[in-house]
């Protein structure tokens, strides 16, 4: 096993008047040549804060990462992360490049490696009974905290099977899963009234006593029993989020200072929420069909302060509630079950295939956001598709903790860009292109099944 690093980079300040700083060291480990106690150390100093453990998990989960991708994550400052990088890098943990005015970061798993074999040197002792259940707890804790970092093949080298994570996605721990809902609306037609819907489906989450995330789009709701809708939902602890005012699409037909302007106007929508939170979501997941209008919006939502409230599962819920509500318009008496039945059937195989996808793409599982939407059929239904995600072994979670992942902060650089997040990362990759349908997800999909069933 050998490392090696030369001429790394770190970066200080991502203000004006920036400043790099060059070290240039070589470390090199062999079986021969174990890691020495001053830098087990300082790896273990590195790591016991806090924040600079969070920053080199961010590091690991990513192929790499740029330093203003690092000082977006919660806690990180511009002044202090030039600080925290230099500790990781001197303790060998990471590895820096520069790319033209940009420096990125990435992991180096041979030292945790290294820095795993040496802890389990010493904590192998037999002297006491004391001393083996300490070095049982160590390993333990070791194959928890270095299956985040390390590859399949150096973990089966370092740890037996009864210590080490299986590996996703036979992984004991559940694949998590946070609800989002976009556009709340007092307009339902005749199905249902809103006050019911709303009752429905918070009544529905609370009884899974989560958290979930609320898009909204202003002009559906900007009215006085607008703000009673919004105000249910802020009460129960739920995110407030952005999801523009006229929910226009952001492709050829419309330009950046429209769609600008449009998400300016729906912050007033959502300001007055205790919960209001700065995360946007595009329209139809469209980020725009050319380089410059997405970089232009992306930037001013950095501007803002807002992150992208990405989906990782996309899917049709909205579709499959149209035909629902039409079929209602022709028979009132229509049986709501085969339509409840081909919604969770749906959902349930786009969150399996998002999900392996992911696994594919990054290599890990990730916390997931569902995509779904203030419908009739989601309002009557909803108590029994969260029932079906918990069977088919999903764990819901709150949707402020799913979108913490530093996988939320990616930026595909795709065009037209948006659709699934999971979507975009595996198009970037362009080793999944037949796997790939574009849209990811539309009512031509589900249409001719939805014919076939007679719904």
């Amino acid at each position: 096993m050998n490392i090696e690093m030369i001429g790394c980079i770190y970066f200080r300040s991502l203000r004006r008047n920036q400043s790099l700083w060059r070290i240039a060291t070589q470390v090199r480990y062999t079986e021969a040549r174990p890691m020495d106690r001053s830098h087990i150390e300082k790896i273990s100093k590195a790591l016991a804060d806090g924040t600079r453990l969070k920053i080199f998990q961010a590091i690991s989960a990513s192929k790499c990462i740029s330093c203003g991708e690092i000082v977006s994550m919660r806690g990180v400052t511009p002044a202090t992360v030039s600080h925290h990088l230099k500790i990781l890098n001197e303790a060998g943990l990471i590895a820096c490049r520069r790319e033209g005015q940009f420096v990125y970061s990435q992991a180096v798993p041979e030292t945790i490696e290294a820095y795993t074999r040496a802890l389990t040197r010493i904590s192998s002792g037999k002297k006491t009974s004391r001393r083996r259940v300490l070095s049982h707890v160590i390993k333990c804790a070791l194959a928890t905290v270095c299956s985040q970092f390390l590859p399949s093949v150096v973990r089966a080298s370092l740890f037996s099977q009864s210590t080490v994570p299986k590996a996703s996605p036979n992984n004991s721990a559940p694949p998590q899963l946070a609800l989002t809902l976009d556009d709340p609306r007092l307009s339902l037609g005749l199905a249902l009234k809103w006050p019911e819907a709303n009752n429905r489906i918070l009544k529905a989450i609370s009884e899974r006593d989560i958290r979930a995330a609320l898009f909204v789009c202003g002009m559906r709701v900007d009215e006085a029993d607008g703000i009673k809708l919004l105000s249910a939902w802020d009460q129960g602890g739920h995110l407030i989020c952005s999801h523009s005012y006229s929910h226009k699409f952001y492709g050829e037909q419309t330009s950046y200072a429209d769609f600008a302007a449009d998400f300016l106007k729906n912050e007033k929508v959502i300001a007055p929420y205790r919960n209001c939170t700065a995360l946007f979501r595009y329209p139809f997941l469209k980020e725009g069909d050319t380089a410059d209008k997405r970089d232009r919006f992306r930037a001013l939502l950095k501007e803002r302060s807002y992150r992208v409230g990405h989906v990782t599962i996309d899917a049709s819920d909205w579709y499959v509630s149209q035909r629902f509500v039409d079929r209602l318009a022709k028979q009132p008496n229509a049986p709501i079950a085969p339509y409840r039945d081909y919604l969770i059937a749906h959902l349930l195989d786009r969150a399996a295939f998002y999900r392996q996808l992911a696994l594919d793409v990054l290599g890990r599982d990730i916390p997931h956001t569902l995509l779904m939407h203030f419908n009739p059929l989601n309002a009557f239904v909803l108590p029994e598709v969260l029932k079906a995600f918990e069977t088919a072994g999903w764990q819901w979670i709150d949707a402020s903790l799913a979108f913490e992942d530093p996988i939320f902060r990616s930026r595909p650089q795709t065009l037209p860009a948006g659709e699934s997040l999971v979507w975009a990362l595996a198009k970037e990759t362009r080793r999944f292109e037949d796997r790939l349908r574009y849209p990811g997800e539309d009512d031509v999909y589900e249409k001719p099944k939805m014919d076939a069933l007679g719904l």
